[in-house]
């Protein structure tokens, strides 16, 4: 399947520019590059609460509209980053934005990361986010 017009237009800009493959590089490098694309994403939205939080040993970032009230519909949110690179760093505005849109609590479960922490952690560490966020629900609102 080809790529889309504008997207194959950065692609071609890139290896004009001489960029190298993500292939090529070790993952501290591609996780550098990953988070200085984060200027890719726009604006911050700044119309949001963003609260990060530890909850039985895992860490959360917490977004809601401004002056959200009561109990609001929850998204829970899986950044991401193939299971070697991203975070809140390299998703922080998006889930800015879905939070301010959509009208709801939006919740990023951190997990941990390849290679560092190999198969299954990353997918337990969601499973385990899931199961938090609702053993905590009342208290998350």
């Amino acid at each position: 399947m080809p790529l889309e017009k504008g997207i194959a237009e950065l692609v071609a800009g890139f290896i004009a520019a001489g960029r190298p493959s993500s292939r090529e590089q070790n993952i501290d490098d591609r996780r550098a590059g990953y988070i200085a694309s984060t200027t890719l994403a726009g604006e911050t939205e700044t119309r949001v609460q963003v609260e990060d939080i530890e909850l039985d040993a895992m860490t959360f970032r917490v977004v809601s509209p401004l002056n959200a009230t009561g109990k609001l519909p929850c998204i829970i949110y899986y950044h991401g980053g193939c299971f070697v690179s991203g975070g809140f760093a390299t998703h922080d505005n998006q889930l800015r934005q879905l939070a301010f849109y959509s009208r709801c609590r939006v919740i990023a479960a951190q997990y941990r990361l390849a290679p560092e922490h190999t198969f299954p952690a990353a997918h337990n560490d969601a499973e385990t986010g899931a199961n938090t966020i609702w053993k905590y629900a009342q208290k998350l609102g």
